[in-house]
């Protein structure tokens, strides 16, 4: 009787519709979170889909749908990602998308469209070509480096007379070119590399203004020598270039722009240009051997 009762029991729960709903979304996985494409070329919106999946009905990879963005202009679009399952349930992920136009095969700072920073006192802030600083923004805790009157946030310098010390105790020839710089003064270096060596090699090497890292305070430019082309691709082959490998993340520093990674970052290589973001991160930087930029943006 009371093996009846329940099979009875049982079909009633199955006809009432009670049975348990699947209510679990699928996955929905994006292999970047925001990616570069020049101007008018065709957007490939597959391949930035790494999974697509569900429990209870497997692979969806071709059951996902995207919304189309315009490439005919430059500026950041949005492709919004989204794939459903049979009970409903539905997952979304966005792709920003910067449209810009390239010269050579760095971004032309002067046509993109770049996002104000919201963070700029964050010693691990984005600001390159497509991230800049906000207008009137300026540190406010800046003293002079150990060796010149260049200048340094408090605690990038703290980290920066570290490492030079270091540098000065195993022999090492070290002098900081530059440090902090006034907006007004970034303007006068883009202008000045413009009308020297043309717009060309100032996108490669120069950063518009409010888009430098220098007006952070968080970088400095540093040489083996004062004398003739201070900074050069001599300084990687140089002690204080090694050391600069193989020890300034452990001060907080990394290479911020190295000679792999120059479509990525958006700049030439420069040995000579370190960037405190501090320990931790440098360290897991270098280990996963990273730009700030893949940080960010995967």
């Amino acid at each position: 009787m009371k093996k009846i009762v329940i099979g009875i029991l049982s079909f009633m729960f199955m006809l009432t519709g009670c049975q348990s709903q699947d209510k679990e979304a699928p996955v929905l996985t994006l292999t970047k979170s925001r990616v570069q494409i020049a101007l008018n070329d065709t957007f490939d919106y597959s391949l930035y889909i790494e999974k697509a999946s569900d429990l209870q009905d497997g692979d969806l990879m071709d059951q996902v749908s995207y919304s189309d963005i315009d490439t005919s202009t430059v500026g950041k679009k949005t492709v919004h990602y989204s794939v459903e399952d049979q009970a409903g349930n539905k997952a979304q992920k966005d792709l920003i998308v910067d449209v810009v136009e390239y010269v050579g095969d760095l971004i032309n700072p002067i046509t993109a469209q770049a996002d104000i920073v919201e963070n700029p006192d964050d010693v691990t802030v984005l600001v390159n070509k497509l991230h800049e600083i906000p207008e009137g923004w300026k540190p406010d805790d800046l003293e002079k480096v150990i060796d010149c009157s260049q200048k340094l946030r408090h605690e990038a310098n703290q980290a920066y007379t570290q490492f030079y010390q270091a540098a000065k105790e195993k022999g090492i020839e070290i002098y900081t070119i530059s440090g902090y710089r006034e907006p007004e003064t970034q303007q006068l270096y883009w202008d000045n590399s413009v009308k020297v060596f043309g717009q060309e090699h100032a996108i490669q090497y120069n950063a518009y203004p409010r888009r430098s890292e220098h007006e952070l305070g968080l970088c400095v430019d540093i040489s083996y020598t004062m004398d003739g082309d201070r900074l050069s691709e001599k300084v990687a082959d140089s002690p204080l270039g090694k050391f600069i490998e193989s020890d300034a993340y452990k001060y907080g520093f990394i290479l911020r722009y190295p000679q792999d990674k120059v479509r990525i970052t958006g700049y030439g290589y420069e040995p000579w240009h370190i960037r405190y973001v501090g320990v931790d991160l440098a360290t897991q930087l270098h280990q996963e051997n990273k730009t700030l930029e893949e940080y960010y943006e995967g």
